[in-house]
């Protein structure tokens, strides 16, 4: 359950930080980055079985 409250937080503090524009040009660039990575852990997390394969 750690694993899919960790994917979960940083897909959408991800997909917050890939709303920022006054930082520059590379701060959303890895907000966007942390969004896919943290939706790759939820999918992986949602449809394995605990973790595992």
């Amino acid at each position: 359950m750690k694993n899919l409250q960790a994917g979960g937080f940083l897909f959408v503090g991800g997909a917050i930080i890939m709303m920022v524009t006054q930082f520059g040009k590379v701060v959303p660039i890895v907000g966007g980055v942390c969004a896919v990575l943290g939706a790759g852990m939820l999918v992986y997390y949602l449809f394995s079985q605990d973790g595992k394969y």
